[in-house]
């Protein structure tokens, strides 16, 4: 069965002002970036140095699984296409898509496959943010949004 990995690095080097982070703001869907890394079976299918990463896990959190997933960034013009998706083929058989995608994948993944990679990425992100930030996503949106 085809494997889906990913893989992320939050921007150490890029300053977020801490009154941001107390009230939790909204801005911090679009300050808190770092490199992503789409593997399809081992082979670098996506890969952004500079990525909305809170924004991207949100968007995966509120991904309702049975249904398609398209992942559009506030900081790029969504006429150009999907940051990343992944496409209902059929009842278990699932493509994925990316405008700025290395190469054209004819891959099908399973559903299981991309939540089990879904899962760890939100897993491992909200480890990553709470260490760096002392917050996770459950905090963030349970939070006043302050723009």
């Amino acid at each position: 069965m085809n494997t889906l990995k990913l893989r992320f690095e939050l921007d150490s080097s890029s300053f977020i002002e801490p009154k941001l982070i107390k009230k939790r703001s909204g801005k911090l869907l679009v300050d808190i970036q770092g490199r992503l890394e789409v593997f399809l079976n081992d082979h670098c299918f996506f890969l952004e140095p500079s990525l909305a990463l809170l924004e991207f896990g949100m968007a995966l959190k509120n991904w309702r699984q049975e249904e398609d997933f398209y992942y559009y960034t506030i900081e790029h013009d969504e006429r150009e296409g999907p940051i990343l998706a992944f496409n209902k083929i059929e009842e278990n058989y699932w493509t994925i898509y990316s405008i700025w995608q290395l190469y054209e994948s004819k891959e099908l993944l399973a559903l299981d496959r991309i939540i089990e990679a879904v899962d760890l990425f939100l897993l491992e992100l909200d480890r990553e943010l709470l260490k760096n930030y002392g917050f996770n996503m459950d905090e963030f949106i349970t939070s006043k949004w302050i723009f």
